[in-house]
């Protein structure tokens, strides 16, 4: 099946594509893409774009007085519809497989939740809806604006730039709120967001600042202005004490350091990797919530004190009961909070399964689990194939550390920086 599905071909491009080898086809999608299109973005599509990638922190603030009804999230979707509208060929001529999965996911997602949880509809469908309403039909603008050079440069440098007035603010403590006192230092977020959601942000913006750094077209300006940003945002992430948010990083830097030799000599790749993660270290250092939500994990306490180490084994026998279908969207929170957080039950909460893949597994079996998982593989495939393309191993950089996180550690799916991520690896 081919990645990109569009609706202008020239004549005789599917003699030509069963004629190809794989690697021979990949660069004949590339030059056909270059030649379709021929109308750039205009001002509007161009600024739509960067606005939407700046505002990705800040989608939870909403204009007082509107009674969460408007906020920023709604003015982004107002300006994308207007986008749209100016240059629809632009923005929608091209539609990538992986977002034809993840749309057949919600469809599933939403047929069993009125089979099988019917009564939970308050409940699983806002979460559907806002996939249909925003993250996948950006998801689908971006990924044909970035077919564009100068839009991915400016969309990376838009989403860092957002993302370190958001660190900003949450170092100076506005709009922050506190979320744990089990550590000496107090875990917190910023603008209502979740913790763990915030901490995966700013791990995003560490790698694409990283991955800006390495570049050999950057500007001095920029390259110097990088490593102070790593610092500002690395203090704002250590505040958020997620342990979820080191591990990505970790996994960015990683990856980047495979860039191959192209984009920039290996003395100044290493040099460049080592100054970004020493500023980082040193403003993890200045906020120790992380590591000592670390120290909270050995061999003796993980299954008894840990909470996403009980949640597994309840959330693995629960898919065993029903494993083709599933259990339903939301069905299933209840007893997980009842059997790996009693305590929360008497203060009427519930908890989410904090893994992608159980997640999947548990509301809509291995046929959603399957159809999903088909989306993110086809994801991981198009970040592997753009290593040797102007960003490099960034877009594989950017979506692994995702991708591992919603196999082991979180469910990603609701971060916007996720799908802001998957349109890059598309891309």
């Amino acid at each position: 099946m081919p990645s990109v599905i569009s609706a202008e071909y020239p004549p005789g491009c599917g003699q030509v594509e069963q004629q190809l080898p794989w690697s021979d086809k990949l660069a004949s999608v590339d030059q056909e893409r270059s030649r379709t299109v021929t109308v750039p973005p205009n001002v509007l599509v161009r600024w739509a774009f960067y606005l939407s990638a700046f505002s990705i922190p800040f989608t939870c603030v909403y204009i007082p007085g509107t009674g969460e009804r408007l906020g920023v999230l709604r003015i982004i979707q107002l300006l994308l519809v207007c986008a749209v509208a100016s240059q629809p060929r632009v923005c929608l001529r091209l539609v990538p497989v992986a977002l034809v999965w993840f749309f057949a996911y919600c469809a599933m997602r939403i047929s069993s939740g009125l089979w099988l949880a019917p009564e939970l509809a308050g409940s699983w469908w806002p979460s559907t809806f806002g996939w249909l309403q925003f993250s996948l039909p950006w998801a689908w603008i971006m990924f044909n604006l970035l077919q564009f050079p100068e839009c991915r440069c400016g969309g990376l440098w838009a989403f860092v730039s957002g993302c370190s007035l958001c660190a900003l603010l949450h170092v100076l403590g506005i709009g922050v709120t506190a979320v744990d006192n089990s550590v000496e230092e107090l875990r917190t977020t910023i603008f209502g967001e979740n913790a763990n959601a915030s901490g995966a942000m700013y791990a995003s913006a560490i790698i694409v600042l990283i991955g800006l750094a390495m570049l050999k077209d950057i500007k001095l300006s920029r390259r110097l202005l990088v490593f102070p940003l790593i610092g500002l945002v690395g203090l704002a992430m250590a505040k958020t004490g997620s342990r979820t948010a080191v591990v990505m990083v970790a996994i960015g830097i990683l990856v980047l350091l495979f860039q191959v030799e192209s984009f920039h000599s290996r003395a100044r790749r290493y040099a460049a990797l080592i100054l970004a993660g020493a500023v980082l270290a040193g403003g993890v250092w200045q906020v120790p919530t992380v590591m000592e939500r670390f120290e909270d994990i050995n061999t003796q306490n993980i299954g008894r004190l840990n909470p996403r180490a009980r949640m597994a084994p309840v959330l693995w026998e629960m898919f065993l009961r029903c494993p083709v279908w599933g259990s339903g969207p939301d069905q299933y929170q209840f007893e997980l909070t009842r059997r790996a957080m009693p305590y929360l039950v008497r203060d009427q909460r519930t908890i989410a399964a904090h893994n992608l893949v159980l997640l999947l597994l548990v509301e809509t079996g291995l046929i959603g689990f399957l159809i999903f998982s088909t989306g993110l593989c086809e994801a991981l495939a198009a970040a592997w194939r753009a290593r040797l393309k102007s960003c490099g191993l960034l877009p594989l950089a950017l979506f692994l550390p995702f991708f591992v996180s919603g196999i082991v550690l979180s469910n990603p799916t609701s971060n916007q920086a996720f799908w802001f991520a998957i349109a890059y690896a598309l891309a």
